[in-house]
């Protein structure tokens, strides 16, 4: 799914700018991922045989992923992914493959687009809960699509879910502000404010992780 890839490059970015690391993924007690893998196999093999195997292996693929959501509803986002694919299977079970909007592939720049496969069909009067179905356009250039409410979820609470599990803390890095008394006035320019000698050698120490020595603690100027 081309919006969730996209959400969790942003969540990856997002989490790198505010302390998060790839290596803390290795420490994540997410368990489980083998239903994860379960659900993915049943949907292609569905999807590749048609017929009866489609329905069985959305089936299939559903309880996997119930489980996998049941051993992890304790991480954030997984709540997010539970509630997309429940609205997902909700709207898929009552019609019998998943309505898309033509005015959502219209507003994403596909308008042209032909149902193809038996996990889509086109949306009209005697469709049920038309709003879970793909009614959400992402407009991007040559990737045009429809997505459901659903979807967008399911994105959210990957992202989350990633986000949390790199060790992000929300807070970008960034250096103490300057007290008034660590500045001086610049040479040659009195109305302009530079930080002073000695604020600078205690700040660069700081951030080295040591204390300021006792030599570079002795003011600028000896007294008179």
């Amino acid at each position: 799914m081309l919006l969730v890839l996209l959400v969790m490059m942003l969540a990856c970015g997002a989490a790198l700018a505010t302390g998060g690391r790839f290596g803390n993924l290795a420490g994540n007690t997410v368990t489980g991922i083998h239903w994860l893998a379960a659900a993915a196999i049943g949907q292609l093999l569905g999807a590749l045989f048609g017929g009866t195997a489609y329905p069985v292996g959305l089936i299939g693929s559903a309880v996997c992923i119930a489980v996998f959501l049941r051993l992890n509803l304790r991480h954030p986002g997984v709540g997010l992914l539970a509630l997309g694919f429940f609205s997902n299977a909700v709207v898929v079970a009552l019609n019998g493959a998943m309505p898309v909007s033509l005015r959502a592939l219209e507003r994403a720049g596909v308008g042209n687009a032909a149902i193809t496969d038996a996990r889509h069909e086109i949306a009209g009067t005697s469709t049920r809960l038309p709003w879970l179905g793909d009614v959400v356009p992402v407009a991007l250039p040559g990737l045009g699509q429809a997505i459901s409410p659903g979807d967008v979820l399911i994105a959210a609470g990957a992202g989350l879910l990633l986000y949390a599990g790199m060790g992000a803390n929300g807070r970008v890095p960034a250096s103490t502000a300057p007290v008034w008394d660590d500045l001086e006035p610049c040479a040659g320019t009195p109305a302009l404010l530079q930080l002073s000698p000695k604020a600078g050698r205690e700040l660069s120490s700081a951030e080295a992780g040591r204390q300021p020595s006792e030599a570079e603690a002795a003011p600028d100027h000896p007294p008179e």
